[in-house]
């Protein structure tokens, strides 16, 4: 398939492509029921014994497989005697007290890898925040898990920025985090109170972080300010140090070319403005659409923007941009 997901790997969005630019569109949020099925994550992993050729176990190994939809099974990575898997119906059930008391909804799920890894992505159902006239910013919950063994299960909150579908960095304070924390049981009335409260915690996590996005995009820089910017991101000194002189100026000069581009003439670039908001906006642009891009497929790149190097370029990007 040209977007590079398995054959193996589904998932669906609510009314247009999400962030990550995959997926069946539905024309309404769906239940947990309902989503888990229009996701393709309605499927079981096993902890199972390995076992030698001849005959012998293994002792602290595991395998984690699924089977299939043609009842073929895999294995999707090998753990130790402690890991113990949350299937998928789990994750989806972590979000039904939100779901249920109106606070959140579904928007998009789906699989990588052949279902190493799974993500599921709520919307907050509160007004979009505004950074400058015409921009604005969505608030999501995102939950990420792996079957593979490579990660722990990991709870987000995650803002997207509209006018570009660009997914930005929201550093997590510890008051802001106690929702990955809540603990919640099937009667949702009971705890709803509990609930409400972590989700204005949540909520004045999101309108600090929006406070430090007004203020990037109130500073003005120049050309000299990004190229500076680019090259702590990204770090070019330590680049340069790994590369040949041969090779240095090219890779420097086609990425800080590149973001130079996507500054002046990217995704919502007319609203972000020569500011250091738009230099921020235009290194998430490349993390997300361009970094990787030659890669074997997008499977990988998302891999990396929501779980691996690009995801702690993202949150480098933001600490940076406030510093300077």
């Amino acid at each position: 398939m040209a977007h590079g997901i398995t054959e193996n790997d589904t998932m669906f969005s609510v009314k247009k492509r999400p962030w990550h630019g995959l997926g069946t569109i539905v024309n309404e949020a769906p239940s947990i029921d309902e989503g888990i099925k229009l996701a393709g994550l309605d499927w079981l992993v096993e902890k199972e014994p390995i076992w030698t050729e001849s005959g012998v176990k293994c002792p602290s190994n595991f395998a984690i497989s699924r089977e299939l939809p043609g009842g073929e099974k895999i294995v999707l990575g090998v753990v130790g005697e402690q890991y113990q898997p949350l299937q998928n119906i789990e994750s989806f059930k972590w979000f039904n007290p939100f779901i249920e008391s109106g606070l959140v909804e579904l928007e998009t799920a789906g699989s990588l890898f052949q279902g190493k890894k799974i993500f599921i992505l709520a919307k907050i159902k509160a007004e979009n925040l505004v950074v400058s006239d015409g921009d604005e910013i969505e608030r999501f919950v995102l939950l990420s898990n792996s079957h593979d063994g490579t990660t722990a299960v990991r709870v987000g909150y995650t803002p997207v920025r509209v006018v570009c579908n660009n997914t930005l960095t929201l550093a997590h304070s510890s008051q802001g985090s106690k929702l990955i924390r809540v603990r919640h049981t099937n009667q949702v009335q009971n705890n709803l109170v509990e609930i409400r409260e972590t989700m204005d915690l949540v909520n004045q996590q999101f309108l600090a972080t929006v406070e430090k996005f007004r203020y990037l995009a109130k500073r003005d820089i120049v050309k000299s300010d990004l190229e500076r910017y680019v090259n702590q991101v990204f770090s070019i000194q330590k680049l340069e140090e790994s590369l040949s002189e041969e090779e240095m100026p090219e890779r420097k000069s086609r990425l800080l070319g590149r973001i130079e581009e996507l500054f002046e003439s990217g995704r919502g670039s007319k609203l972000a403005g020569k500011t250091m908001w738009g230099a921020y906006n235009a290194v998430q642009e490349y993390l997300q659409y361009e970094r990787g891009h030659s890669w074997t497929n997008e499977e990988k790149r998302y891999n990396s923007l929501w779980f691996g190097d690009s995801a702690n370029i993202n949150r480098k990007a933001l600490e940076i941009a406030l510093q300077n």
